[in-house]
């Protein structure tokens, strides 16, 4: 980390003195990536983050939380761990960028962008076995997430009045979602992503799609759940994975 902060406040400082305008500053802090990026970086993340949250386990953790407790609580506890989870795995895809630029690859005369073909190969993995699952699949996955959900949900320890209740519910309902969230596919995905587009667009992709399945799951997840169908949301996920990882081929081709 203190590393990666070195990097950044040297870049930062060389674009800062050389620029004539805020803004051609702000585009050369590897922090920001491409400013006009951003809007990509924002839909690509939004709807995978979206897609992907729609009946997984964290998503009927906080349907089957909000059922026992306050959804407001349940919501910040739950977005809190999600938004923590979203900022590690921008860190890890930048830093994976900053040594893929210290220490460049080379093929003949020109650089091998690794971060950029490593982020492909992750798009295009989720998005072949997401299919698969999706094709083969015969509503069973959403029932065993939704049984890991119960699982976890039964050693959950929260509810109760007052502040302090409300707190230590945020609490453990913040420690429960980011432990079912580490090493997720969205967790993978929003690396990926991270590396080979703008951080600031992902991370604002990434917290507005968290944010909306998370709002849908805490005010009536388990009735969603009943409405949705796992294929055609598996289907329409794997797609995009397959979509945003052609779009980053072509980014790089260019």
């Amino acid at each position: 980390m203190l590393l990666s902060g070195f990097f950044i406040l040297q870049d930062s400082q060389h674009a800062l003195a050389g620029s004539d305008d805020v803004a051609t500053g702000l585009q050369s802090v590897p922090l920001l990536g491409d400013l006009g990026d951003i809007s990509t970086g924002f839909a690509s993340a939004f709807l995978l983050i979206f897609f992907s949250e729609l009946g997984d386990k964290t998503f009927f953790i906080a349907a089957l939380l909000a059922a026992r407790n306050s959804a407001a609580i349940v919501f910040t506890g739950t977005f809190g761990a999600l938004a923590a989870m979203t900022i590690i795995s921008v860190f890890l895809g930048r830093t994976f960028h900053y040594v893929d630029e210290i220490l460049p690859f080379r093929l003949g005369d020109s650089d091998f962008p690794v971060d950029d073909i490593a982020a492909v190969c992750l798009l295009v993995y989720f998005g072949v076995t997401t299919l698969l699952d999706a094709s083969s699949s015969d509503g069973l996955k959403a029932e065993d997430e939704q049984k890991e959900a119960e699982l976890a949900v039964s050693k959950f320890s929260g509810n109760g009045a007052g502040i302090l209740a409300a707190a230590s519910t945020v609490v453990s309902t913040f420690a429960l979602v980011f432990v079912a969230e580490w090493g997720d596919k969205s967790f993978f995905s929003t690396i990926a992503l991270a590396a080979a587009s703008s951080p600031l667009g992902v991370i604002g992709g990434a917290l507005a799609g968290h944010g909306v399945a998370t709002l849908l799951a805490v005010l009536g997840g388990s009735l969603l759940g009943t409405f949705l169908s796992e294929k055609i949301i598996a289907y329409v996920g794997g797609v995009l994975f397959l979509v945003f990882a052609a779009v980053t081929l072509v980014e790089i081709v260019n």
